[in-house]
């Protein structure tokens, strides 16, 4: 029997595989862009979420006065702390001591026992409710910056205040420490272009709590994150000031060693909510307030990837020790999703 074959019908056919090939990889897509889980049992804003050193546990704080301890595989609460405050507004953990630390509305630090769920020490200290707390790599100092303005350094062992750091004309918004322990920075939404305050960034020695310098930034910081390897510092803006070098949700890129600005881009976006890095410190992951999880190659300001999560504002992101899972949180929900598949040269160490 002979078998004929047209170019025509083999354009027929390549189409229709190359149809089927685009479709797969269309639902492949977008499952890969959605959560694969869903965890709720919160009653108010979830304003903070983290990841534990196994990658089996997230740990997550709400304003509903709650921290709760989730499995990650089950889905299910393991511990539910609560604080007998005005709610969580932010949380720290130290995987090798297995220390967690919550800051509160009602002024105070709290210091637990991840593993059992235990209270070990209440800090009291400030004046106004804590937003911001951190811990130090050797797991022996607690950072806490305040609404009062001040920052207080913490012996998390006998819970004395060793310093009280000030400067910010305004609330204390986020912290953060260096890898090597030495330096500390805070930011601040103290930024008023017509009244000539900038210096949202400061830059302090942890151990004597000198300030080592200022980062002049015209618009108010919210969220700052260090690179691994302690080099450069990464700072979010949430709004824009009548300044001519003010920008919407810009995101700074700091010499930290230096001082120095290295370079900056803008989201193009309502407000910038939070900000993490992967573990290489090669990928910046931004969230929003429209429901983006944004992955950026920060070196070459080019946005990989972005996971939408519907309309709902993300509160706060956290990306897992193994890099395969995202955390985010909106509202009283928190969703897990698949880091999305970028060049391995990206996420590999």
């Amino acid at each position: 029997m002979k078998l004929t074959f047209n170019v025509r019908q083999g354009l027929t056919i390549l189409t229709i595989f190359s149809l089927i090939f685009i479709s797969m990889n269309r639902v492949k897509s977008e499952e890969e862009s959605k959560p694969f889980k869903i965890f709720t049992g919160h009653t108010e804003k979830v304003e903070a979420i983290a990841f534990s050193a196994d990658n089996k546990i997230l740990i997550s704080g709400s304003r509903d006065n709650t921290l709760k301890i989730w499995d990650i595989e089950t889905g299910k609460v393991l511990h539910t702390l609560s604080t007998e405050s005005q709610g969580i507004t932010s949380i720290a953990l130290n995987r090798d001591r297995q220390i967690l630390v919550s800051g509160d509305i009602d002024n105070s630090v709290k210091i637990w026992d991840l593993q059992t769920g235990k209270l070990l020490i209440t800090l009291n200290g400030h004046s106004q409710p804590v937003e911001a707390v951190a811990i130090s790599p050797n797991g022996k100092l607690v950072v806490s910056g305040s609404d009062d303005r001040t920052i207080n350094i913490w012996d998390i062992d006998s819970g004395r205040l060793l310093h009280t750091l000030i400067g910010h004309p305004d609330y204390i918004s986020d912290l953060g420490i260096s890898p090597d322990g030495k330096i500390l920075v805070s930011s601040s939404g103290d930024a008023d272009y017509m009244a000539k305050v900038y210096g949202n960034i400061k830059v302090w020695n942890l151990q004597t709590g000198k300030l080592l310098y200022s980062l002049k930034q015209a618009s108010p910081v919210g969220n700052i994150i260090i690179s691994p390897d302690g080099k450069t510092l990464f700072s979010g803006s949430f709004g824009q000031l009548e300044s001519p070098n003010s920008a919407i949700n810009t995101i700074m890129i700091w010499d930290l060693q230096q001082g120095k600005l290295i370079r900056n881009f803008s989201e193009n976006t309502e407000s910038l909510e939070s900000i993490t890095l992967t573990s290489n410190g090669k990928i910046l992951i931004t969230g929003n307030f429209q429901g983006s999880i944004n992955f950026w190659d920060w070196k070459n300001r080019q946005l990989l990837h972005t996971l939408k999560n519907d309309s709902d504002p993300i509160n706060a992101i956290a990306i897992s020790p193994d890099q395969k899972n995202i955390a985010s949180s909106s509202d009283d929900t928190i969703k897990l999703w698949k880091t999305p598949p970028m060049e391995k040269t990206l996420l590999n160490e």
